[in-house]
């Protein structure tokens, strides 16, 4: 009964590593040639021999070592196979449940103007074409960090990633612009290389926008502020000076009054111009966001 058992158990391992080898999509799966069709049908594939098996499993260990994970599933998918011992098919068929789960995918697409999709996009990894045109399937690639480009006519994208071990449908999006138009007879020439282009005549009725008034007429309050709380100070300081040197301590009161009177009109006169200064900065900057 218990070897019963472990044989149900080893045979629902090797058909789900089958299974998910059939499911996970862009693996190239190493496949048997074409068998010539008679007449009595196309004739069975030929199963790999025990020693092509060994051999595919110490193959996948060795690529699987090396974070080949996308050689080594081909390899395991191979020595999972019906025609392989008992034992090998065992160890192939936890391997290839190990490295389906290891092996990360990437979803490849672009966008054109607008962000509308574009599939008429080639796309390389690493140098390689992996296709002519984009069909939004996931694809496995091994670990690291990979180089993907996208190409359409006149629109060219790379960009550079670090694929995650066990990553999972990974989005690889390009920027591609609309595709150039076609070529015509009343097209302009292109301009000789090195050649400056031509600047655009103006507008007609273009405009320089008008200065800001409220501005302008701010920063003059500040500035005739500032000058008369600059004036009535030294005007003060003056008359302090003369009443030090002729009355002090005994000063009249009306000559205190006058000199308390310039102090005041120069610190409102501070206040004023910095305010003023202060206010024509803030609509200058509100007014050359209105323009």
């Amino acid at each position: 009964m218990t070897e019963a058992r472990r044989a149900g158990r080893r045979a629902t391992s090797i058909g789900a590593a089958l299974a998910v080898a059939a499911l996970v999509p862009g693996l190239a799966l190493a496949q048997a040639p074409s068998a010539p069709v008679g007449p009595a049908g196309p004739a069975p594939a030929a199963s790999p021999d025990k020693a092509a098996c060994v051999r595919a499993l110490d193959d996948a260990q060795r690529l699987r070592s090396q974070k080949k994970l996308t050689q080594a599933r081909a390899e395991l998918v191979t020595c999972a196979s019906e025609g392989c011992p008992q034992v090998v098919r065992e160890d192939c068929a936890r391997s290839l449940l190990e490295v389906d789960g290891a092996l990360p995918t990437v979803v490849l697409s672009a966008t054109g103007d607008g962000g509308a999709d574009v599939t008429d996009a080639r796309v390389s990894i690493d140098g390689v074409q992996v296709l002519d045109k984009l069909d939004g399937r996931a694809r496995a690639v091994d670990p690291g960090t990979h180089v993907f480009k996208f190409e359409r006519p006149g629109h060219e994208y790379s960009v550079t990633l670090l694929i995650l071990e066990g990553e999972k449908n990974r989005q690889v999006v390009a920027k591609l612009g609309a595709p150039p138009p076609a070529s015509s007879s009343s097209a302009p020439p292109p301009a000789a290389s090195g050649a400056l282009a031509p600047t655009p005549p103006p507008v007609a009725g273009e405009e320089r926008a008008p200065l800001p008034i409220v501005p302008i007429v701010l920063a003059g309050v500040g500035a005739g502020a500032l000058g008369s709380a600059l004036y009535f100070r030294l005007r003060a300081d003056g008359d302090a000076d003369d009443l030090r040197a002729s009355c002090a301590p005994a000063c009249d009161a009306s000559q205190r009054d006058a000199l308390s009177e310039k102090l005041v009109i120069a610190n409102v006169s501070l206040g004023i111009g910095l305010g003023a200064i202060a206010a024509a900065a803030v609509t200058w900057v509100l007014s050359s966001r209105w323009r």
